[in-house]
């Protein structure tokens, strides 16, 4: 027996009990007391019609005295059991009313509407554990893609089901503690379509226990986990997370990819779905001196990068256990702190604001941030600089002040988990790609806004496989040769290419970054695409049909149907005989 039945039945129990025994007092009364029929001959009422005569007096809308007009002690019963059924039904109403807004019932409704919704689920399936603004943007990512997403939220504030609504796909979501391995359970987690794990709550301690409980109850799931401690990120990987988005580390390896390939950063930014990006507007690094304001985690992340390529940066910071701290691990450079929180012109001047080259505002404090930005701005306006931003709701103000580089942990953690889960293959571009220089990353460019312009690009991935690409597969089965070049082609008019770039082209271990078009393409390779979806969607033509492959391979087309076929054979074979007359 679920929560929801056992609830009713124990609330509800003494309502029921008092209106059985209300109608069976009625019914008895009027079977036991006599009346008189139209010969004036003694009558008791049937069972029925002493049930049904109740039944519709309780009701008060009165059919009248059935089966004969009543005696006067039945009428007086009658009076009597009206009103005793209505207080009977006034109480039973009133239970049931208050049953209906206890908010542990309504809790329980909810929670059986939820695993009711989750065991109905006949796609694969992504748990989404926090519905902040990085789960969100988590979520509207796999729905736009057609995924579908379960979530969990502890903070019903968050859970704004308006928001979801809007989402592609329905969304079964819940306001529970995802850190409870029976909450998990409910979710989903046992589910065999549920494809992988996304815990991105802003407590370290909570996706731990996620990922620990995730890992223990479906260890074929996929788990991917925000965090921001390294002890905790040790923890997370000891047993077994499949990946780990530090905000602050990714945010570092942007940074080094601004100081060392600006266009490398500009490819990262645009691919992974960064708003505003455009090909055509790169960011180029100021090396000289350097300000660095606020020496917590983010801090300490920037400044060992700034060291290693031999940069001189004076660290501001108002705590005096920080600065002890630095002395100590930076013995050499501990004349380079200033106690302070860099908000004021006399603490930036002393900082050496005037001939930096760049800045960072990367305390924990966005009042703070703002302001140093301003202020360093003001007092020299070329200077570069880079802004922490803590609080999404700050994302305008932010923008107004045109740092060159923010930093906003949610978009940058909802950024990298869309591309862990969606496209698997874009990770190992990014990766593969730091290893070449600045021209190979200028050429890609390129190459890709020739295409596509600074349109916001659409990333997918393609399958050589049966499911994925049954056309082409089956071509290759029968001995055809194909080529990157052939899927690449619109299928609407073959002497057009479709508007998108190859990115990478994998067989196996082998890896092949921007492919050219002679390509040769076997089952089980991987490729990688950008472009519009609409692209993608026509590309889709040519991978899964036949009479489309065949059309831009310039292969003579056959109808598909067996009945066209049939008579499209019967056309040509005419054909030749008219022709050999």
């Amino acid at each position: 027996m679920n929560l929801v039945t056992s609830m009713i039945l124990r609330r509800m129990r003494t309502p029921f009990i008092l209106l059985i025994s209300a109608y069976n007092i009625a019914i008895l009364g009027l079977i036991l007391i006599p009346g008189v029929d139209d010969q004036g001959n003694p009558l008791h009422m049937s069972i029925f019609h002493a049930f049904y005569f109740v039944s519709f007096t309780a009701t008060t809308i009165g059919f009248g005295e059935i089966p004969y007009p009543l005696s006067e002690a039945q009428r007086l019963w009658a009076v009597f059991s009206i009103y005793f059924l209505v207080i009977a039904w006034l109480y039973a109403i009133g239970k049931i009313l208050t049953l209906v807004q206890d908010p542990h019932f309504k809790a329980a409704v909810t929670s059986s509407r939820f695993r009711k919704n989750v065991r109905s689920l006949h796609e694969p399936f992504y748990l989404v554990c926090g519905l902040g603004e990085t789960g969100y943007e988590v979520v509207t990512a796999l729905t736009e893609e057609h995924y579908r997403a379960v979530v969990i939220e502890n903070n019903p504030g968050n859970l704004n089901e308006i928001r979801l609504n809007e989402m592609r796909e329905f969304v079964p979501n819940i306001i529970g503690d995802a850190s409870d391995a029976k909450q998990l359970e409910h979710a989903g987690i046992k589910h065999p379509k549920c494809k992988g794990v996304i815990a991105v709550t802003s407590s370290d301690e909570i996706n731990l226990k996620i990922a620990l409980s995730s890992k223990l109850l479906h260890p074929d799931v996929k788990v991917v986990c925000r965090s921001e401690l390294k002890e905790y990120e040790e923890n997370m990987l000891s047993f077994g997370t499949d990946q780990i988005v530090n905000p602050f580390e990714t945010f570092a390896t942007i940074f080094q990819m601004v100081m060392h390939s600006p266009s490398l950063y500009l490819i990262y930014d645009w691919l992974t779905g960064a708003p505003h990006t455009k090909l055509s507007d790169p960011i180029y690094f100021r090396y000289g001196h350097w300000i660095l304001c606020g020496y917590g985690r983010f801090g300490k992340q920037l400044y060992q990068l700034l060291i290693d390529e031999d940069i001189d940066v004076t660290v501001i910071d108002p705590s005096i256990d920080v600065r002890d701290e630095f002395e100590h691990h930076h013995v050499d450079h501990k004349e380079n702190f200033i106690v302070g929180t860099g908000i004021d012109e006399k603490t930036l001047k002393k900082a050496g604001i005037e001939t930096s080259a760049g800045i960072i505002a990367g305390s924990d404090n966005d009042s703070n941030n703002l302001s140093i930005i301003m202020t360093a701005r003001a007092i020299n306006p070329d200077v570069f600089a880079v802004a922490r931003q803590n609080i999404y709701n700050n994302y305008d103000l932010y923008s107004a002040t045109k740092a060159n580089l923010i930093m906003r942990p949610r978009e940058i953690t909802a950024r990298k988990i869309r591309a862990v889960f969606l496209n698997p293959l874009l990770v190992d571009f990014l990766k593969t790609a730091k290893s070449h220089d600045e021209e190979w990353a200028n050429i890609s460019i390129s190459r890709m806004s020739a295409v596509i312009g600074n349109h916001n690009p659409h990333i997918w991935t393609v399958d050589i496989t049966d499911s994925v690409s049954p056309a082409v597969t089956e071509a290759l089965n029968l001995g055809r040769n194909i080529y990157l070049g052939h899927i690449t082609q619109d299928p609407a008019s073959r002497y057009l290419k479709l508007k998108c770039v190859p990115l990478l082209h994998v067989r196996g271990e082998e890896k092949i970054m921007m492919p050219e078009e002679d390509t040769d393409i076997h089952i089980g390779d991987k490729l990688l695409f950008c472009g519009t979806r609409e692209v993608k969607n026509s590309m889709d033509w040519t991978l899964k049909v036949m009479s489309s492959l065949n059309y831009v391979m310039t292969f003579k087309n056959e109808p598909e149907s067996y009945a066209w076929r049939i008579l499209h054979r019967y056309l040509h074979k005419t054909e030749r005989r008219k022709t050999q007359r």
